[in-house]
């Protein structure tokens, strides 16, 4: 009988002993430091759409973010060496599953091609980027296909550390498209005064894909699985609630 009293009372305080050792938690995450209106730097402040629901995923779970935002491929690196915690906002692929446990969903993301207003350039596959000169943020993954390309130097590739360097490149004529984000590429085109020099081609060179609040596999950080289940749901839930949505629109307006 003893026993049997002792098992029903883990039971009923086993969530609330798990959400106690959780709020005790302190998670490392990195983030894009030019990736507006997702995150970007106020001054020294990480400010965004993926920085306050990072926030309030914080207030949901007890779980205390410390957000730094720097280069997208330090976030991608610093994941895979297990150096920070986490990484947001990442788009799933077969080689970051070696080396990232994927939580929940964070925002999804389109991304196009951009190019001038004047461009006569067309896309309806890659095949149709032969011989084109194509800038990318580094570290940014489109797909297998288009990594292939690029090996097989069918695709001249121009990097740069962040989208706002993309668009002025793709202006002085270096390339012929940029790689881009759809909202993060419209909103710094808005800001830099590009709004009307600038297009993207209608056909996406990315559909539409989610992107992940990630943790590293190879951090010191104890019960990633729980804790990455943890977050997805608690992730999940304020998709369902509507959460996400507002805070999406408090940047957006």
């Amino acid at each position: 009988m003893r026993h049997l009293r002792s098992l029903l009372l883990g039971l009923l305080l086993g969530p609330w002993l798990a959400l106690g050792a959780l709020a005790q938690v302190q998670l490392k995450v990195l983030g894009d430091f030019a990736f507006p209106p997702y995150s970007s730097l106020r001054g020294t402040e990480p400010v965004g759409i993926d920085v306050d629901i990072l926030h309030e995923l914080g207030r949901r779970t007890g779980v205390q973010f410390q957000i730094e935002l720097v280069p997208f491929k330090r976030v991608v690196e610093s994941v895979r060496a297990g150096t920070v915690d986490g990484g947001m906002a990442l788009l799933r692929s077969a080689e970051r599953e070696g080396f990232a446990l994927f939580t929940g969903v964070m925002h999804n993301s389109t991304y196009s091609l951009f190019v001038t207003r004047d461009s006569k350039m067309e896309f309806d596959g890659l095949a149709s980027l032969h011989g084109k000169r194509i800038g990318k943020v580094r570290g940014f993954f489109i797909s297998p296909e288009f990594d292939a390309e690029v090996a097989a130097e069918r695709i001249q590739l121009h990097e740069t550390a962040g989208a706002e360097q993309g668009l002025h490149m793709l202006m002085l004529g270096r390339v012929d498209a940029i790689s881009g984000q759809t909202v993060v590429t419209r909103y710094l085109a808005r800001q830099l005064g590009y709004a009307d020099s600038v297009r993207p081609l209608p056909t996406p060179l990315v559909p539409d894909r989610p992107t992940f609040l990630v943790l590293s596999r190879a951090s010191k950080l104890p019960d990633k699985e729980a804790l990455a289940e943890r977050l997805r749901l608690a992730l999940e839930a304020m998709h369902k609630d509507g959460s996400i949505e507002r805070i999406e629109a408090r940047h957006l307006q």
